[in-house]
């Protein structure tokens, strides 16, 4: 059984040639396709995209920021496999020049790119390969830009051939779609080729025998009642033995992918629009509509009839929200990290704070306008903090210190060595803390309602008396009501709260972490005392503060702002801990914070 082609068939491929692009002389071009690029080749929108060029004649090199430039001759295909902005020259001392505006519409093909000048000709066919499945683990695998060498005897009949197919008029899907997916596969088993020896990763598990076999067995059987007995019988394994060897390359254990599978399937079947809700929850393996229910809402973090609703809308061409595509960070116990990468520019990392959920913030009153805010005009990592959202919820080690060191491990697993940095709440003290200690890595960071000292060490006896109170009731009350917590967390951080937020916040509560790690969060929050740290921080740094915030005093603003060397300090009209985005304070804030980055 081949694995890797059902994995490919999985990702639900479509694509074509969108541009004939000829050159004489020297030339630098920046490219990345847009769903304008795309719209008259498909009947619907894609969920992911990758991008090629297939070099016909001459010598090009293609780059993508951060990565090294590659040397792509005749035969040659250039791939992106996330659809990465990048540049396409002949020489890189060029200023480049937006690709768009060098397009030019054609009635009988491909639209057209010529470049007049004097030199060697260049002839590329630039596409597309669309993804029609979602937050999918091979594209996250690969690099952002790889070749697939036309150097290899008969295999480069094989791609010029497909590529010329692919041009000539319009395909059928189902033939254009059979035809990217061999394309594709190509470049991804010549990939798996040249892989080291002992590499780590997704990928990798393929060339390991029996997680390989596991792997054809779950794709291959999703819908029956698989359990690790089985499958390490299955691939001639002890149960411990699988469940090592699947983590270590795969970052995950078995039946948990399992999970993650059967429900890419069933967004599959979701989104064709061919079966009912129950239907699919029996094709998938489940005895009940209500269990899938349950079970796709934890994966997608909607219910299914509203996902499907909210695919169909997007088809239709109404404006959606990103999908993110979540990864995994360990940090240096062990704990998994979830994060997640959207936006172009300079890398802005955000801290952590409670409560937060990746698959879940894009819908949140809280946290939508921060992360649209903030993914304007930055590249922002954001993640999860350890014992909540998509985050390990049972973490090897709770404390400060170790949240201020994920800081670091999720940077360096999204490839990220030198960012800007926001620490909102209880995130910012973890950001100082971070600044301090590894000053070479934050070029400028943004502080917002800070505190150096937590309650108990602030030790006003009213507050330490009534937050202590609160603790108490909710251990001693919790089994019978949602959580004392919860409300807290809406009065105290929200008090000018709507019905939506306090909506939203009831239907996700149990969604966003247990109540024990709220519990320990609070306690480690009271504890923070990183007075000292704050002389340390080199940083350019922007301090704003809400004046009524009741949960950290405008005191602790500013002495945040005071004890760190030439920090800018901003009062903002405003009562709440995390600010909303329907609150007058909201624009002043942005101002401040788009102005401040953008500063030399």
């Amino acid at each position: 059984m081949d694995v890797l082609a059902d994995i490919l068939a999985s990702l639900r491929l479509t694509g074509g040639v969108v541009i004939d692009a000829e050159a004489h002389g020297d030339f630098c071009f920046e490219s990345q396709f847009t769903p304008d690029d795309w719209a008259g080749y498909l009947n619907s929108r894609t969920a992911d995209m990758m991008a090629y060029h297939y070099v016909r004649s001459g010598r090009v090199f293609a780059k993508v920021e951060g990565a090294p430039a590659i040397e792509a001759v005749a035969g040659d295909v250039i791939l992106l496999p996330r659809n990465d902005h990048h540049l396409v020259y002949s020489r890189h001392e060029i200023a480049p020049v937006d690709s768009h505006s060098l397009v030019q519409a054609s009635a009988d093909g491909p639209a057209r790119i010529v470049i007049e000048g004097t030199g060697e000709e260049i002839s590329l066919y630039c596409g597309f390969l669309g993804v029609s499945t979602e937050h999918h683990s091979l594209l996250d695998s690969l690099p952002a830009i790889l070749k697939l060498g036309g150097d290899c005897g008969a295999h480069d009949e094989w791609m010029a051939s497909s590529l010329r197919l692919l041009n000539e008029g319009r395909q059928s899907p189902e033939v254009v779609a059979r035809l990217a997916e061999l394309f594709f596969a190509e470049a991804i088993r010549r990939y798996l080729d040249d892989l080291p020896d002992g590499e780590g990763g997704w990928l990798a598990g393929l060339r390991d025998p029996p997680v390989a076999r596991a792997l054809a067995v779950i794709h291959a059987r999703y819908a029956e009642d698989l359990d690790i007995e089985a499958l390490a019988h299955e691939v001639g394994l002890s149960r411990s033995a699988l469940g090592e060897r699947f983590v270590a390359l795969l970052g995950e254990p078995p039946m948990r992918y399992c999970a993650h599978w059967r429900m890419r399937m069933a967004a599959n079947m979701l989104r064709d629009g061919k079966q009912n809700n129950a239907n699919i929850a029996y094709a998938v393996g489940f005895n009940s509509e209500a269990a899938f229910t349950r079970a796709f809402k934890r994966e997608y973090g909607e219910p299914p009839a509203t996902w499907r609703r909210n695919r169909i809308e997007r088809r239709a061409g109404e404006v959606s929200p990103p999908d993110d595509v979540v990864r995994h960070g360990i940090a240096g116990d062990g704990t998994a990290l979830a994060y997640a990468i959207s936006g172009d520019g300079f890398p802005l990392v955000k801290a952590p704070n409670w409560i937060t959920h990746l698959d879940l913030d894009r819908s949140s009153p809280v946290y939508r306008h921060w992360i649209c805010e903030a993914e304007r005009s930055s590249r922002l990592v954001r993640f999860d903090m350890r014992g909540f959202g998509r985050s390990d919820w049972e973490p090897a080690e709770f404390s400060f210190a170790a949240m201020t060191e994920d800081i670091g491990a999720v940077a360096d697993a999204a490839g990220v060595e030198q960012f800007d940095l926001l620490g909102i709440s209880h995130g910012a003290a973890i950001a100082i803390a971070f600044a301090a200690h590894y000053p070479e890595r934050v070029r400028k960071l943004v502080l917002v309602n800070p505190f150096a000292q937590g309650w108990r060490v602030r030790a006003d006896p009213e507050e330490v008396a009534w937050r202590t109170s609160l603790i108490e009731m909710n251990r001693r009350e919790w089994s019978f009501r949602r959580s004392l917590l919860g409300e807290m967390f809406i009065a105290l951080y929200f008090p000018h709260a709507g019905e939506e937020l306090i909506a939203w916040h009831n239907e996700h509560f149990e969604e966003l972490g247990p109540v024990p790690n709220l519990e320990r969060m609070i306690e480690v929050a009271a504890d923070i005392d990183i007075g000292n740290e704050l002389a340390r921080v080199r940083a350019p740094t922007l301090v704003c503060h809400s004046r009524q915030d009741g949960n950290a005093p405008l005191n602790a603003g500013r002495a945040v702002a005071g004890g760190i060397a030439g920090a800018r300090f901003i009062e903002l009209d405003s009562a709440n801990h995390i600010l909303l985005g329907d609150e007058p304070a909201w624009p002043i804030f942005t101002g401040e914070f788009r102005r401040f980055l953008k500063a030399g």
